[in-house]
């Protein structure tokens, strides 16, 4: 069956455990993500700045088909097709259950709502609208609108996956973003998801991988 008709499986190449543990090279293209899902997010391969150190890995967020690379900086672009990730997760989001959360609802209160929910599924979720304000690894942004897309983790998936609410932000005008930490929705924000009906998962196949002690 074609990944395309089967929405709300998450798709996931390698182990959060394994990147944690060094494995941060190779991986998937970007290409790879449109064959798979419409939205997701991952980490990039860290490259190497001109005296020989590794630069911070960028992360990626997938909205609407389209894959887009946030640095370091919280600077937003469009991913190149060949761009590999030593981690990620994508899915066809068709979400089915729709909340309207008062202003000022925070990270923590929508990962109350998920476990309330699906506390032993993972799920996929979308946040969208006006946020007062949401703290990234990357920048803190005031008023400001956009997207959160992101996977809401099982507490027995930790070491598979992530931990609790894995998710990226991307403003409207798709110029920042970054990896969320915290968050407090405006006016008018909608909380979209879906429960994950399978779960794919693709392991590195190379030597490296098989040394790691995880």
């Amino acid at each position: 069956m074609a990944p395309s008709s089967i929405p709300n499986d998450i798709y996931q190449y390698s182990l959060r455990s394994a990147y944690n543990a060094g494995l941060k090279e190779g991986g998937p293209p970007v290409a790879f993500l449109t064959n798979h899902g419409t939205h997701g997010v991952g980490i990039f391969e860290a490259e190497e700045d001109d005296d020989g150190n590794e630069q911070s890995p960028n992360d990626m967020i997938q909205v609407d088909s389209v894959a887009y690379v946030i640095d370091s900086n919280g600077t937003a672009t469009k991913a190149d097709k060949n761009d590999q990730m030593p981690f990620t997760m994508v899915t066809v989001f068709q979400p089915v259950q729709r909340v309207k959360p008062p202003s000022g609802t925070t990270l923590k209160r929508v990962k109350e709502l998920f476990e309330g929910r699906s506390k032993n599924t993972p799920l996929s979720f979308r946040v969208q609208g006006s946020f007062k304000y949401i703290n990234t690894q990357q920048q803190t942004y005031w008023d400001v609108k956009g997207t959160i897309f992101g996977f809401g983790i099982p507490a027995w998936q930790k070491e598979v996956s992530g931990d609790g609410l894995v998710s990226c932000f991307l403003s409207d005008d798709k110029k920042k973003g970054g990896r969320v930490v915290d968050f407090e929705t405006g006016d008018g924000a909608m909380v979209d998801f879906s429960k994950c009906g399978r779960f794919h998962l693709g392991f590195p196949q190379d030597e490296e991988y098989e040394q790691l002690r995880l």
